[in-house]
């Protein structure tokens, strides 16, 4: 949602009969908050329950010809909150002057699962619980690595927007909002993209091997 003060503080001008709306007093400010997520641990699926699950995502791949008997999901956020100021303009228009920007990114939960027949307390639900703790890790790293960069482009952005002329100042901020999301988007694309790798580094027959050794009876 959007906090709208419609007023026109003492010594801004009116837009004139064209809309042309005055320069901004004063730059937005910006603030992000990162939300690395709550884990959620699952035991109730079955393993080809996961194999589902795993193959309705491409960010979920695992190697070639291993069947999955963990799993961690998840699906990065991103909100914001405008505040602005809308100036009364000719012809039943308003100049949107955008004021604060209140932004979060991250995650609601993480959800972990480990395939039901591994019980807790197994060796086999410790070394999955392991690896796929791993995932967990990776995925808040790469969120605290981003995360500036989203707020020096959030914040940059808002900087550089001019005055926008409305027919309400809802659609103002609404539009405002618009414009704000299109620049960010690209470094959730580069961020997602730069996750995937990261867990296909972690998801290889080597590691797999390796942790599979640690118990027997699989």
């Amino acid at each position: 949602m959007a906090g709208i003060a419609a007023h026109g503080p003492v010594g801004v001008p009116k837009a004139s009969a064209r809309t042309v709306c005055p320069p901004p007093q004063a730059a937005p400010t910006v603030s992000l908050r990162v939300r690395p997520g709550k884990v959620v641990v699952s035991n109730t699926r079955s393993q080809g329950g996961l194999k589902r699950l795993q193959g309705h995502s491409a960010t979920l791949r695992r190697a070639n010809g291993w069947s999955p008997v963990g799993l961690t999901t998840t699906e990065l956020g991103f909100s914001m909150n405008v505040r602005i100021n809308a100036l009364p303009a000719e012809r039943g228009r308003y100049c949107g002057y955008l004021e604060t920007v209140n932004a979060t990114v991250g995650y609601d939960e993480l959800t972990v699962y480990v395939a039901r027949k591994y019980r807790p307390g197994s060796c086999q639900y410790t070394s999955i619980m392991q690896h796929e703790e791993t995932h967990v890790l990776v995925f808040r790293r790469m969120l605290n690595q981003y995360a500036p960069r989203v707020e020096r482009r959030l914040t940059t952005a808002a900087q550089r927007l001019r005055p926008i002329v409305a027919t309400s100042p809802k659609e103002a901020a609404r539009r405002l909002k618009d414009k704000l999301r299109r620049e960010v988007q690209p470094l959730f694309r580069e961020l997602n993209r730069e996750l995937d790798k990261a867990n296909a580094r972690l998801d290889t027959p080597q590691n797999y091997k390796a942790e599979q050794a640690r118990c027997s009876n699989w």
